[in-house]
């Protein structure tokens, strides 16, 4: 499923994944304290890794460049499966919360098929964003780390569109 091209809040700019996100994306993944929150992703991170995930992985419409107006702020992709990061000097301002809701409201309007996510034990900023967007808890299990290199524990969650609707209200 596709959305649309780019999607606007507030603050931020959501827009498709670019040649110029190569240097702040590359940085980013390379620095454990944004990466090692991540599943898959190989560290150290290269040029080949992020022509990959331009070419191969951020579907057009799905996986967005977030900006804001300091410029990259990090990425938010839906589909199937909300995920997310951001650049140290944009985390803690809200902006997964708005970035995912902006997304996951772009998707629902389309189809309402339920959106997966999860987050690794730990990561309370995850744990409050997935929650205030009406994600339930449907499991927990070690998942390998690949920057880590090892296995955490880690917390599956689902969406469903009632849920989503349900909690864009309070937030409104």
């Amino acid at each position: 499923m596709t959305f649309r091209a780019q999607l606007q809040t507030a603050r931020l700019l959501l827009r498709p994944v670019a040649a110029r996100d190569e240097a702040a994306i590359l940085a980013n993944m390379n620095d454990l304290d944004v990466s090692g929150w991540l599943a898959s992703v190989p560290v150290p991170y290269t040029v080949a890794d992020f022509n990959r995930f331009v070419g191969e992985i951020a579907r057009p419409g799905e996986t967005f460049a977030v900006e804001d107006a300091e410029g990259f702020a990090g990425i938010v992709g839906a589909g199937e499966e909300l995920g997310y990061w951001f650049a140290p000097r944009a985390q803690g301002r809200g902006y997964a919360t708005e970035a995912a809701t902006a997304i996951l409201a772009a998707q629902f309007a389309r189809c309402d098929s339920d959106v997966i996510s999860g987050y690794f034990e730990g990561n309370a900023r995850s744990a409050r964003v997935l929650e205030k967007l009406g994600f339930a808890e449907t499991g927990r299990y070690l998942r390998h780390c690949r920057p880590l290199n090892r296995f955490r524990p880690h917390v599956d969650l689902r969406l469903t569109a009632a849920a989503f609707a349900a909690r864009l209200k309070p937030m409104a």
